[in-house]
C-alpha cells in the first residue's frame, strides 16, 4: 500500500508540473504569433517591442521551468535507482533461498524438472506460474509473496525511470530549441533598435509613442491620486525621510531626472526618474512601505509595479523581468517586489525608478541616501 502511495504521489506531481509547463507554453505559442501578426501589420516600434520583449520574459520563465523540471526528473531518477539497487540486492539474497526450494521441489516433482532446468523463462517467470505457486504456497506463501511484491515493484520502478531519462532527453532536446529561439527574440529587438537609429521618421515615431507612454502613465498615477486623497492618512512614509530612502536595487544610474536626449536614437523626452544599469535578475526592493496599486505590463515600461506610500507619494518600478507582488498587497520597506530586467527598455537591462508627490514627479535622487 505504501508503494502504491508513494507512486501516485510521483505520478501527481510530474503531471500537475507538466500543466503548469503545458500552460506557460501555450502563452508563449501565442505571444509568438502575436509578434508574427504585428511584423504584418507594421504597426509602432513600442508596441513592437513590448510584445517581443514579453516573449523574451515568457521563453525565459519557461526555460526557467524547463530546468526546474529537469532537476525534479532527475532527482527522482536517482531515488527510484537508489530503491531498484536496494531491490536487486534484497532479490539477490530472497532468489538464493527460492533457488534451494526450487531444488527441493524439483526432487519431489520429476514430471516438471525440464522445464525448470531448460526453460527459457526467468526465475521470477517460473515462479509466477499457478502450478508452481500453488506447490510453493503450501510450503512457504509468505517467502514466495515477498518475492512476487519485490519483483513487480522492481518493473514498476524501472518502467518508470526509463520514462523519466526519455523525458529528461526531450527535456534536453526543448531546452536546446528554446535558447536558441530566445537568442533569436533579443536580436529581433536589438535590429528593430538598430533601425530606428538609422532613420530620422522612426525616429520621430518612438519619441511620439514614448512621449504617449509618459502620459498614460501619469493618467493612472492621478486616476490613483484622487481615490487615495478621498481617504484620509497621517502617515508620512517618504516625506520626513528625504535623503534617507534606501536604493530600489543595486547598479549606477544612467540617466537621470529632467530632460534627456537619447544619445542613440536622438529622442527628446522628459525623464520623469531615474535610470539605474544593473545586472539582469537581480533584485528590486521597495523603498519605502505602503500598498501595491499597480502590477502588470505597461506599454513603454515593460513589467511595472507601482506603490502607494498612502502618504501623497508612489513610488514606480519599471522594466522588471518578473513582478513578485500582487495588487492590493501591503508591503513593507525592502520587500522583494520583482527582479532587474529589460522588458520595455531600449538600452539593456536596467530599472526605471520614479517617485511621484500628489501626482507630479519629483527627483528620485534627493530622496534616496
Amino acid at each position: 500500500m505504501k508503494l502504491i502511495v508513494i507512486l501516485l504521489c510521483l505520478v501527481t506531481q510530474i503531471s500537475e508540473k507538466q500543466k503548469e509547463l503545458d500552460g506557460l507554453k501555450t502563452r508563449l505559442t501565442t505571444v509568438r504569433k502575436e509578434i508574427r501578426q504585428l511584423e504584418k501589420q507594421k504597426i509602432g516600434t513600442l508596441a513592437h517591442i513590448e510584445k517581443i520583449d514579453e516573449g523574451v520574459n515568457l521563453t525565459i520563465e519557461y526555460i526557467d521551468e524547463l530546468t526546474s523540471q529537469e532537476s525534479r526528473e532527475r532527482q527522482n531518477v536517482y531515488e527510484l535507482s537508489k530503491g531498484i539497487a536496494k531491490l536487486e540486492s534484497k532479490m539477490k539474497l530472497r532468489i538464493d533461498d527460492l533457488r534451494q526450494r526450487l531444488i527441493r521441489l524439483y526432487k519431489w516433482t520429476p514430471f516438471y524438472k525440464l522445464e525448470i532446468l531448460f526453460s527459457s523463462k526467468s526465475l521470477p517467470q517460473i515462479l509466477s506460474s499457478s502450478y508452481y505457486l500453488q506447490i510453493l504456497a503450501k510450503n512457504d506463501q509468505q517467502a514466495f509473496f515477498e518475492f512476487k511484491a519485490d519483483w513487480e515493484r522492481y518493473l514498476t520502478d524501472k518502467k518508470m525511470r526509463e520514462g523519466l531519462i526519455d523525458i529528461l532527453e526531450q527535456r534536453k532536446v526543448e531546452k536546446e530549441s528554446e535558447l536558441s529561439l530566445l537568442g533569436a527574440e533579443r536580436k529581433r529587438k536589438k535590429d528593430i533598435l538598430n533601425q530606428v537609429g538609422k532613420e530620422e521618421k522612426n525616429k520621430k515615431q518612438l519619441e511620439k509613442e514614448l512621449k504617449s507612454a509618459q502620459r498614460k502613465l501619469e493618467e493612472l498615477i492621478v486616476a490613483l491620486e484622487k481615490q487615495r486623497a478621498k481617504a484620509k492618512s497621517l502617515q508620512k512614509n517618504v516625506e520626513k525621510r528625504m535623503g534617507t530612502l534606501p536604493w530600489p536595487c543595486r547598479g549606477s544610474v544612467v540617466t537621470k531626472f529632467g530632460k534627456i536626449i537619447h544619445p542613440k536614437y536622438n529622442t527628446k523626452t522628459k525623464n520623469n526618474g531615474i535610470d539605474i544599469s544593473a545586472t539582469y535578475g537581480d533584485k528590486v526592493h521597495a523603498v519605502a512601505p505602503g500598498k501595491v496599486v499597480y502590477a502588470d505590463r505597461f506599454m513603454g515600461y515593460g513589467n511595472l509595479v507601482l506603490i502607494d506610500h498612502l502618504d501623497g507619494y508612489y513610488s514606480l518600478y519599471g522594466h522588471l523581468a518578473e513582478m513578485l507582488v500582487e495588487v492590493g498587497q501591503e508591503i513593507s520597506e525592502g520587500r522583494i517586489l520583482g527582479r532587474i530586467g529589460e522588458s520595455g527598455s531600449l538600452s539593456g537591462p536596467m530599472l526605471h525608478f520614479e517617485l511621484r508627490k500628489n501626482g507630479k514627479p519629483v527627483d528620485p535622487l534627493a530622496y534616496l541616501k
